[in-house]
């Protein structure tokens, strides 16, 4: 019954305030727990479809901001102006060319709450949580500056060990957050890292 209720309380309030999915409440407690986007960053949003993390981002970032969105699948259109959606596979694109075409020099944050097709069967689903995570972790290497912050779905799985040591390496600080928006049934997790490592890293002020 539990199960239920959950799944009843943030459908009926995303449908209520405007929203694509109820899968925007778990970025909305990510962002009131650690902060990790700012009036006017550039946010690049991996896996954006159907576009519920774009909508809350756009007010985060506000006017002088821009968030682009990525997804294999088309993205119905957004009416704020502050939004640009590409459809294309994360493991096929040049994040680079992406760059160049938007007149970036690189993103403050890069979200990614794509979700691998599961098939219960481990090492199948361990290979597949693998290949998208390589791919997100390549496009976050050549396109968020230093100092800059990221957040990734994840599972619990035996491959969760090799990706936490990869995060660590690689940022300041990873911390792991279960929202309350997240199914209790759900073994999904997410990935907080914060400040992405550097020689010269860019200081991000409060």
């Amino acid at each position: 019954m539990a199960r239920f209720v959950l799944k009843d309380t943030f459908y009926k309030k995303a449908k209520q305030e405007g929203l694509r999915a109820r899968s925007a409440y778990k970025l909305q407690e990510i962002q009131e727990r650690f902060r990790i986007v700012r009036n006017g960053d550039k946010v690049l949003d991996l896996g954006c479809a159907p576009g519920s993390w774009l909508q809350f981002l756009s007010g985060m970032v506000g006017k002088q901001g821009t968030v682009i969105g990525i997804d294999i699948l088309p993205t119905p259109a957004l009416t704020a102006k502050n939004i640009t959606t590409i459809v294309a596979d994360i493991r096929k694109t040049d994040i680079n060319n992406v760059l160049s075409r938007q007149a970036i020099d690189g993103f403050d944050v890069v979200t990614c709450d794509i979700a691998p097709n599961l098939s219960g069967i481990r090492e199948v689903d361990d290979a597949r949580i693998e290949e998208i995570f390589g791919a997100v972790l390549g496009t976050v290497e050549a396109a968020l500056k230093p100092g800059g912050h990221f957040i990734i779905k994840s599972f619990f799985t035996v491959v969760q060990k090799g990706i936490s040591k990869k995060l660590q390496e690689r940022f300041s600080k990873v911390s792991l957050y279960k929202p309350a928006a997240s199914r209790s049934v759900s073994s999904e997790v997410y990935y907080i890292c914060q400040g992405k490592k550097s020689d010269t890293p860019v200081r991000r002020e409060a």
